[in-house]
């Protein structure tokens, strides 16, 4: 029998459910004597339920009405519970509240132990907002039904759920003393796993149970370090790649991430004598009131203050912060990004008061001359050879950039530096420069002075952010700008043991002063991230190949938007990194060849394989795609199995966004293999 093209016979088969239907019903008719009345209502209850897993409800309804009339009908069939409980859950699903109601009461007149049918009533009685009739309808139930039915424990969750919904100052018990962590595990553990949430965590773990709310309150070593952030995957890798834009899209963020000021005073409450971070966060607002409790309590253990872009913190409430919390031997860390009114007198605050901190962040200080700050440290170091205890400077949109760089040449006072973050994001900085011309005559008789055999100012420098400082579209307009990349190279800052270097946004950057800044560091680099730079050629690259014959230790790569660099400066350089773990090189020229790399580099077990492989627009191909991904799941699959695993490994990211030789076809069949270790796989196909 042959059918119309685009038509459908109308009892054919046209799916897994209605093939099953016909097949119950030949079985049926080719039976001599039919199947009982009891086979046919478990088929019609099986199958009903198939359907409802399917969320075909009408089907399921139509199948368990079935069942329900057959048992109704045939006097030598007794009515089970399950079925009128099955049918009121599809009702609830169609929204028809009042059949559902009878049938959850049909079966709990049926079988009164059926929790099932409580815990329906009360979800339609919930659903009609009739929330305290089903508070007594689930009460009545947990007297009715035995505590080992199935369905009791979700019947107990339910009526705390409800009783909160209706008290929401109540605290209701969650767990029972049994299976209570808060009472069966030791307390020591329950504080250890604890500390390491931040608050938002910690105050929903006081509404869990009433021990958890007295663990929590009376325990201020909890809230000790109170960290307003959420510590999230893509939080974490966007610190390792700090310049791949899609990351910052995941971090959820509240809408203004205003703190109120009750919250950090409660804090502070919690935390008592133990406050170790007194921590107000961004845009967040301090009031007298909890200043005054602040500086109330004596806090001789506080060893960090972090204010971010707070405006109302001026140096007398700086003063006061320092005079009545510190303890100077204790004070290690210092963060005032962006507050507008921290001046020189802060400084001179701080250096008094705080002479032995190790971090010390003034990022967007405008108000702060770094030509103060060398003569304020210089009232209490010994000579112009002596160095201070800081060992991690931030200066982000600071206008006394060039100031640092030069009077660092000559003063040792920063010598003990281990990281500078010196980077220009805010391009209006650039204006802000003054007497550049000044500072560049001292450089050139500080160096006629100096005898050939002096060092960089920075001898153990490990970290150098100098992200935006070549940006060509913005700061080859402002006045200053060209000065300061070349006081970047005239002062080595490049230090030969730099281990991570960030200078992302550097169209600007010639080949020669390329060759000068990783010359030098880059046996020992382990993150670079260099986007945009687009002087960066491939003999370049493979100049630095050949001469670092071996493995170079890169363990973090972004090279993102240097277009400049071909397939065999790519090939040169990836094929000494064996050790990538994250690595973007979005818009460059990657092709199989590369891409065979990463493949090798996940087939070998003693590498440490990448978790993050930024591949968009680039010239790879399906079939490579379909090799690495391959690679990777064999690879997961071995150290799921391996029991001597140090650490388990996956692949976190994949983008292949825009690559034009990537089909479809590939990429359904690459997030087919990555599904099983839950890699985000990111692939917009270009039409």
């Amino acid at each position: 029998m042959f059918v119309a093209a685009g038509k459908k016979r109308k009892f054919a088969p046209t799916s897994r459910n209605s093939a099953e239907r016909v097949s119950v019903r030949r079985t049926w008719n080719n039976d001599t004597h039919g199947p009982t009345s009891m086979d046919t209502i478990k088929r019609y209850y099986v199958l009903g339920q198939e359907n409802a897993r399917e969320r075909q409800y009408r089907a399921a309804l139509d199948c368990y009405n079935r069942a329900i009339a057959i048992s109704i009908n045939d006097e030598s069939v007794d009515k089970e519970a399950k079925i009128y409980e099955a049918r009121a859950h599809v009702l609830y699903k169609l929204r028809e509240f009042t059949r559902a109601m009878d049938d959850a009461k049909e079966a709990i007149a049926i079988d009164s132990n059926s929790a099932a049918g409580y815990t329906q009533m009360a979800g339609i009685l919930a659903a009609t907002g009739k929330r305290r009739d089903a508070l007594a309808v689930l009460e009545r139930g947990l007297a009715t039904v035995d505590k080992g039915a199935p369905g009791y424990a979700h019947m107990e969750t339910l009526r705390v759920s409800v009783a909160r919904q209706l008290d929401p100052s109540a605290v209701v018990d969650l767990q029972a003393k049994t299976t209570d962590p808060a009472v069966y595990l030791p307390s020591d553990l329950v504080i250890l796993i604890l500390r390491s949430l931040d608050i938002r965590t910690l105050v929903v773990c006081r509404a869990v149970s009433r021990r958890w709310l007295a663990l929590v309150d009376n325990t201020p070593v909890l809230w000790s370090r109170p960290s307003f952030t959420l510590a999230t995957a893509a939080t974490r890798l966007a610190q390792q790649l700090p310049a791949y834009k899609k990351l910052q899209k995941w971090i959820k963020q509240s809408s203004s991430g205003r703190i109120p000021d009750k919250i950090i005073r409660f804090v502070f409450q919690r935390a008592r004598g133990s406050l170790v971070s007194a921590t107000v966060p961004e845009n967040s607002l301090v009031s007298n009131r909890t200043l005054d409790f602040l500086l109330a309590q004596k806090r001789p253990c506080l060893r960090q203050i972090d204010i971010y872009r707070v405006a109302e913190i001026g140096p007398d409430m700086l003063s006061q912060m320092l005079n009545g919390w510190c303890v100077p031997k204790h004070l290690a860390e210092l963060r005032l990004p962006y507050c507008a009114n921290i001046d020189n007198s802060a400084i001179s605050t701080i250096v008094r008061c705080a002479p032995g901190i190790r971090v010390l962040d003034i990022s967007g200080c405008h108000s702060v001359r770094v030509k103060h700050m060398f003569k304020a440290w210089s009232s209490v170091l010994l000579d112009a050879h002596d160095s201070t205890n800081i060992e991690h400077l931030y200066m982000n949109d600071h206008p006394g950039i060039p100031d640092l760089l030069v009077y660092s040449t000559r003063y040792c006072h920063f010598a003990k530096l281990r990281s500078l973050h010196i980077a220009i994001y805010d391009q209006r900085v650039f204006s802000m420069f003054s007497s550049i011309a000044p500072l560049v005559d001292y450089l050139r008789r500080n160096q006629a002075s100096r005898t050939q055999s002096s060092g960089a100012p920075f001898p153990q420098l490990e970290e150098l952010n100098v992200d935006g400082i070549w940006d060509i579209p913005v700061s080859s307009l402002r006045f200053g700008s060209t000065v300061l990349c070349n006081l970047v190279f005239q002062c080595r800052i490049f230090a030969e043991g730099l281990r991570r270097l960030s200078a992302v946004e550097s169209p600007g950057m010639d080949r020669g002063q390329l060759v000068e800044a990783l010359w030098s560091c880059l046996p020992t680099l382990q993150r670079l991230h260099l986007t945009k730079a687009t002087n960066i050629d491939t003999q370049l690259l493979v100049d630095f190949a050949f001469s670092h014959q071996g493995i170079l230790p890169l363990a973090s790569l972004d090279l993102s938007g240097c277009v400049g660099i071909g397939p065999q400066g790519l090939y040169a350089l990836i094929s000494c990194c064996t050790n990538l773990v994250y690595v973007n090189l979005s818009g460059t020229a990657v092709d199989n060849r590369v891409m065979c790399l990463f493949t090798q580099m996940v087939s070998a077990p003693c590498t440490p394989g990448p978790e993050v492989l930024v591949l968009d627009t680039t010239d790879i191909s399906g079939v490579a795609v379909r090799d690495f991904a391959a690679a990777c799941i064999k690879r997961y699959r071995l150290v799921r199995s391996d029991p001597h695993a140090k650490q388990a490994w996956k692949l976190r990211i994949l983008d292949i966004d825009n690559c034009a030789n990537v089909g479809s076809d590939a990429v359904a069949v690459v997030r087919e293999l990555l599904s099983l270790m839950g890699t985000q796989v990111l692939a917009a196909v270009p039409v």
